[in-house]
């Protein structure tokens, strides 16, 4: 160990919880989960990490010093001499969010800048690491920051080319600067307008010109709602003005309609109906409401002086596009502060970075996988959520960001991981000092710092996935569920809104009890801010329309047919409109959808409202956030203890970019299952049989391979069921019935991906197992062209020549069969486009 003696800062403290414990005398702390240890060393600053020791193998990681100063670093709010003002431990469950484990608090004062910093502690007993967080409140005496992170109303490109008209054309002497540069498309240019408050309205301008001598343009504009499943055209086709009739550029605008308006987000076309191409010169947005402090816009000073002069009255100009001058596809992630959270003073590793995407509904393509993951070349990397740091021979460390960081999504100062000769640094805190409260402890991101005995990657995976059941349990009660979602047949927003009118919730009550499913949830559609015209004074009580007798009529169907019922609302829903809804129609999973956290203070209070609704319901209810868009969600290592994740959208027909493709579907849950426990995770089940037949091999596979791909996570039907015919029933009710004998075993186990990548001809499949049991499951899939009737594929964690007893759940046959010399099994299906669902014992009777 390697310390520096500071005085007594430590009063004597020691205490267990199973095989967790901490200790802390002097100027030292140190605190285990059983497995894994971790000492800090008081520097007189803070607390610096001066060891790191896998107690499994005896590794120990730490061999240099550690930040003279502490691991952690906020320039401005953490400087100068600190002092302890209290060091505590106790039994903790936060507040039933949580697995029950050791809780170690340590609250330091910064007297030079009037801070105060609780650094927690969490040790799970024998899970294989720690985790960490940092609390800040105070009232700053320096200006460590002015303001907060914000995001406000931007614009963002998803489709078009910034293009600068040629010096030579006559219409460069006729306009302004920023009126001949343009983004032009072949089909549509397309905008995103993000950061939009729901209970304030919206303008939209643009301005367009036919430029050149070729056709006359013919433009159109649409607004649609986030997920593009409803749409308004806002201009109809219209001839754009033209220097060949002496006609100057126009200015077109349009309101945002209500309609489309569900999250923070909505999506611009332009399209071309007649002429060479589609071509937008500036786009901005007035936003109703005076504008906030502080607001600053780039462009030409002057035309945005003009345009703010111009705004509607009540009105003020809040965002602005020169669309020739940009030429960035996306809008650019919000920016970090840089604040450290965590240090560990290793070094002589292998780096390796790994992150999930977000935007799933336009990740289904075989260009698009789920993760990135690349050996570390730079001294930093700012995508990743994880960073593994290996050792030739000793394992590693696994270091994680709870935080909803996603690779094509940064976040909340989600910032970053550096390696540097001092070691290694986790950047990006989320709260900044504008954001402190002065008697309100606030919370940064958390860091897990898991280990691992075994430099393989099979040892890697279970780490990260005892870790995460540590943190985010799954509880039989209230967490294992089939569900169905009335949304997910319709080929348009008010098609998929139709369905949840009470006429037809309570036929699909029947129906999905008939098959097997535990839940149904009711998606949009069912609130009177859905009304024609919305009424937004009453947007998330039930409408009377629909429902007569409030929710009662379909709380008493669902319970003669003992199903469930969840429900969906926006993340702008507020609490007690969530509380509301509770109490009245006894929904215990919810969806909650179209959150956008671009500030400290979307987080904070997202978080917060989760939370108190959760414990309003003692924990009987369920939320699911989701990943689906590209907007700042919640992400893959956050959240997830309220609940799970709802994974994808996959719809039949339209939109185009969320219909199911079989091969996909399997590669994108295996690729999920990479570092965490997809039992937390919603996966789309499908109505094969109703998906577009020429964008889809769906239709060529059957009920059951489709119901399958979702039994490896929590298996969610995305569609209206009564669709299935008296076949397709009984086909899907027989496996269902299966997997439900099995589910409480499934559940208690670990996944892990196995076979080859699908490619539409691969065997590729899943394998659940339990390290500490000699039973497991197996879900192996032949794709629909491989021409192999068997193959052999390696099965984790089952020793060479070790004999297995194999039971085949779908039809009852069992057999023996024995592990070859490279650890793999021999299986057999008949039929392509077909699957198995195994039951194995290890130490079994060979043959």
């Amino acid at each position: 160990m390697l310390s520096a003696s500071h005085g007594e800062a430590f009063q004597t403290l020691a205490k267990t919880f199973g095989p967790a414990s901490v200790k802390a005398a002097g100027d030292e702390l140190v605190v285990s989960s059983g497995p894994v240890e971790r000492r800090w060393a008081w520097t007189g600053r803070g607390l610096s990490t001066c060891g790191l020791r896998d107690l499994r193998s005896g590794n120990e990681w730490i061999e240099q010093a550690g930040d003279p100063r502490a691991d952690w670093d906020f320039p401005g709010l953490t400087e100068g001499d600190a002092k302890v003002l209290s060091l505590t431990a106790r039994e903790s469950d936060d507040e039933g969010f949580t697995t029950r484990h050791l809780e170690v608090v340590a609250e330091i004062e910064y007297p030079q800048t009037g801070v105060a910093l609780k650094y927690v502690v969490w040790a799970y007993p024998d899970a294989p690491g720690l985790r960490s967080q940092i609390w800040l409140k105070g009232a700053p005496k320096s200006g460590a920051a002015a303001t907060a992170a914000g995001n406000g109303v931007s614009i963002g490109v998803v489709s078009g080319k910034a293009h600068q008209i040629p010096a030579k054309m006559p219409e460069i002497a006729l306009v302004p600067a920023y009126q001949t540069s343009n983004l032009y498309h072949g089909k549509e240019v397309e905008l995103k307008i993000e950061g939009m408050n729901h209970d304030r309205d919206y303008r939209a301008m643009l301005t367009w010109w036919d430029t050149g001598n070729s056709g006359r343009r013919t433009q159109s504009v649409s607004v649609l709602s986030m997920d593009a499943e409803s749409a308004v055209q806002v201009v109809p086709p219209t001839v754009l003005p033209s220097r060949r009739d002496d006609l100057l550029p126009a200015e077109v605008g349009f309101d945002i309609p209500a309609e489309v308006r569900v999250g923070d987000m909505v999506r611009v076309k332009v399209k071309r109906e007649a002429g060479v191409n589609a071509h937008l010169f500036e786009f901005w947005v007035f936003e109703e409401g005076a504008a906030p402090a502080g607001l600053s816009l780039n462009g030409d000073p002057q035309r945005i002086a003009e345009l703010k002069k111009n705004a509607p009255d009540g009105y003020h100009l809040a965002a602005y596009l020169d669309c020739g001058g940009m030429a960035a596809a996306r809008p650019r992630p919000l920016a970090g502060t840089g604040n450290r959270v965590d240090c560990l003073p290793v070094d002589g590793c292998k780096l390796t970075a790994f992150g999930y995407y977000n935007d799933t509904q336009h990740r289904h393509t075989p260009e698009h996988h789920l993760y990135r993951e690349e050996v570390l070349k730079d001294s930093s990397v700012d995508w990743a959520s994880v960073l593994f740091a290996e050792k030739e021979q000793g394992g590693g460390i696994a270091w994680v960001k709870e935080s909803h960081k996603c690779v094509n999504r940064a976040g909340v100062d989600t910032g970053a991981f550096i390696s540097d000769a001092a070691g290694l640094h986790n950047t990006g805190s989320a709260l900044s000092a504008a954001d402190l409260q002065p008697n309100e402890y606030r919370w940064c991101w958390a860091t897990w710092t898991v280990l691992y005995p075994e430099n393989t990657q099979w040892s890697r995976e279970l780490a990260m996935k005892q870790f995460d059941r540590a943190r985010f349990p799954v509880d039989p009660d209230r967490d294992v569920f089939v569900k169905a979602n009335t949304w997910g047949s319709g080929n348009s927003g008010d098609e998929s809104m139709a369905m949840a009118a009470e006429k037809e919730v309570l036929k699909e009550i029947d129906s999905a009890a008939n098959l097997g499913i535990d839940v149904l949830q009711i998606d949009d559609g069912w609130q009177c801010g859905r009304q024609k015209p919305p009424n937004k004074a009453r947007a998330w009580q039930v409408r009377e329309d629909w429902y007569p007798n409030g929710w009662a009529t379909v709380r008493e169907a669902a319970l003669k047919k003992k199903l469930k019922l969840g429900l969906w609302t926006a993340a702008y829903a507020e609490l007690d409109d969530l509380k509301r809804n509770y109490d009245d129609g006894g929904f215990v999973t919810w969806k909650y959808d179209f959150a956008s956290m671009g500030n400290y203070n979307h987080l904070y209070a997202h978080w917060s409202k989760l939370r108190a609704f959760l414990l309003y319901t003692g924990h009987r209810a369920r939320m699911a956030v989701d990943v689906t868009e590209n907007a700042p969600r919640f992400g893959y290592f956050w959240a997830r203890d309220f609940g799970c994740v709802w994974l994808s959208n996959r719809k039949p027909e339209n939109p185009p970019n969320t219909i199911p493709k079989p091969t996909l579907m399997l590669r994108e849950n295996r690729e999920l299952a990479r570092y965490v426990n997809l039992n937390k995770f919603e996966l789309p089940i499908q109505n094969f049989q109703r998906v577009n037949k020429t964008a889809s091999d769906a239709h060529l596979y059957g009920h059951a391979y489709e119901v399958a791909l979702g039994l490896m996570g929590i298996p969610t039907f995305f569609q209206t069921t009564y669709y299935y015919d008296a076949a397709a029933r009984t086909e899907i009710r027989e496996l269902l019935n299966v997997y439900k004998q099995q589910r409480q075993a499934l559940y208690n186990r670990y996944v892990f991906a196995i076979g080859d990548e699908p490619d539409g001809a691969a065997w590729s499949g899943f394998q659940w197992v339990d390290p500490g049991a000699d039973e497991g499951y197996l879900l192996v899939f032949r794709e629909r062209q491989s021409p192999e009737r068997t193959k052999r594929l390696a099965l984790r964690f089952v020793d060479a020549g070790e004999p297995l007893r194999v039971a085949n759940l779908r039809t009852g046959k069992t057999g023996n069969v024995v592990a070859d010399g490279d650890g793999t099994v021999g299986f057999r299906i008949d039929d392509a486009a077909d699957f198995l669902f195994l039951k194995y014992q290890r130490n079994g009777p060979g043959q």
